[in-house]
């Protein structure tokens, strides 16, 4: 049985949806394929390694914009997005206001420890994930519900909850992370027990961040 850390036990009863697939669906093996070509054809200068230890990095399909109020605005489509046309169709057909979107790369046995994201479907912005290459023993923790989709699978959870991702020892996962404006069409993708009673959400939430805060103080989580 898996132990949860005293920030999951929030989360424990709540009848909260933390995750669920979306309604669209993307073919994995084509995504694969041009994922090879863009991987072949990208160098070390065309990637963002943003841990430091090299255990994720990614590459830039959409380049967030930047509004004149300095907030976050629809990005712009980068020349890596010409080597994945399939993920340039998918990206289309969601018909959402996309703000961002990186090829993200988990090495193998990478694990990006507990965080939390102002990104959810009763937020503002929402974070969709589209799985590419996914080891089955690959798990995302979001409070106390695992999730696990296999490759094709797009899916979307309240990533305001803390949540660590946990790659398996054996092979590089490999995701899209695209960002979008959270709007009535963006929801209408995910049920909607995904964002309901928003008022629960956000005092858990804040129960949840300030545990893991607390805890982290005492040394590594």
């Amino acid at each position: 049985m898996q132990l949860l850390h005293p920030w999951q036990q929030v989360t424990v009863g709540s009848g909260l949806m933390l995750h669920a697939p979306l309604t669209v669906r993307a073919d994995a093996a084509t995504l694969q394929r041009e994922f090879a070509a863009l991987d072949a054809a990208t160098g070390d200068e065309g990637r963002q390694f943003r841990a430091g230890d090299g255990s994720w990095s990614s590459i830039t399909l959409i380049d967030e914009g930047l509004g004149s109020d300095g907030m976050r605005a629809i990005g712009r489509p980068t020349p890596a997005l010409d080597l994945m046309p399939s993920a340039r169709g998918l990206l289309e057909g969601l018909g959402c206001r996309i703000l961002s979107c990186y090829v993200h790369r988990q090495e193998p046995g990478g694990l990006l420890r507990w965080h939390y994201d102002n990104a959810a479907l009763h937020w503002p912005e929402a974070r969709l994930i589209v799985p590419v290459l996914v080891p089955s023993a690959a798990v995302t923790w979001i409070g106390d519900s695992p999730a696990a989709y296999p490759a094709g699978v797009p899916w979307a959870a309240d990533f305001t909850f803390p949540h660590q991702v946990e790659n398996a020892p054996e092979a590089q996962r490999i995701v899209l992370l695209v960002d979008v404006v959270s709007d009535d069409h963006a929801r209408s993708l995910a049920p909607a027990e995904l964002y309901d009673r928003p008022a629960l959400r956000h005092a858990l939430r804040e129960q949840a961040v300030a545990s893991l805060l607390a805890n982290r103080d005492l040394g590594p989580v």
